[in-house]
């Protein structure tokens, strides 16, 4: 009886195991890689989020939200990610401190796999500036439903291809003011939140052969040409975005202890 009880405990403990829904989760990796020329530009930790197509996190033409502006003008991701809570959406940031050129960083996520994180959305300030930055303004431009639904292990995009990198409009660009000089060795910089003076314009390209050429107060011997990201140089994006599915599920080890519960059960049976 006591082997009948043991038996029927065992059944009902690893039935609720197995209906863990381990199928409808998945665990994503996304690596960032910075392709900027050795001396260019960093990236700040980058912002992702992945959602059902519904975040628009900014549009051209229009003064950038409190979130935007946050990461565009200091990097700061708290805003943005505000902004971005709601149910089903998850987000992370990669990378702990300013990317540098050549450099790789990654993020890990658990997501669902039933339509409420097929599209992927990032945001980074670009260092040095002021209130340079980039992110996907289309919430439906990167669709990772594909390494969700394994049909592709892993899928890439660049993101800051030449004419894309965007100026937020939210604050007069000068090099006085402008963070990440300390990078570069350069003079002035932001030493805290918020210090440039407001712009109160709209978000928009950054175009022409010199972006920072209508930066004030340029330092002495600025190399114009390695920070000249709308040159056919940067044909690849200032950096890459690839997004990997990790093989096995974070649940497999739940429904294999599940299966084994009942062969060992069932050995006990059998004795």
């Amino acid at each position: 009886m006591r082997i009948f009880r043991s038996t029927k405990f065992a059944v009902a403990c690893a039935a609720m195991l197995l209906a863990t829904p381990f199928a409808s989760a998945i665990t994503i990796q996304i690596t960032i890689t910075n392709n900027a020329p050795i001396g260019s530009v960093y990236l700040t930790p980058v912002w992702l989020g992945v959602h059902d197509g519904s975040f628009d996190s900014y549009d051209n033409g229009v003064a950038a939200s409190a979130g935007i502006e946050a990461i565009a003008e200091d990097g700061n991701v708290a805003p943005l990610s505000n902004q971005f809570d709601a149910a089903g959406r998850v987000q992370g940031v990669a990378g702990g401190a300013p990317i540098a050129p050549g450099q790789t960083v990654t993020l890990t996520l658990d997501v669902a796999n039933d339509g409420s994180n097929n599209y992927l959305s990032y945001a980074s300030m670009i260092l040095p500036s002021n209130d340079y930055f980039v992110a996907n303004g289309n919430p439906l431009a990167h669709s990772i439903e594909s390494v969700l639904n394994g049909s592709a292990t892993e899928l890439s995009f660049t993101i800051g291809a030449p004419g894309s990198i965007l100026d937020a409009g939210t604050e007069i660009n000068d090099f006085l003011t402008s963070a990440g000089n300390g990078l570069f060795g350069f003079p002035g910089g932001q030493g805290g939140p918020n210090q440039g003076a407001d712009e109160n314009g709209v978000i928009t390209n950054v175009l022409g052969n010199d972006p920072f050429s209508d930066f004030l107060n340029l330092p002495p011997g600025f190399n114009a040409s390695l920070f000249n990201f709308n040159d056919d140089f940067w044909v690849s994006g200032i950096a890459t975005i690839t997004v990997t599915a990790v093989p096995v599920p974070a649940a497999l080890p739940l429904f294999a202890g599940a299966l084994g519960l009942l062969g060992f059960m069932r050995r006990r049976v059998q004795a």
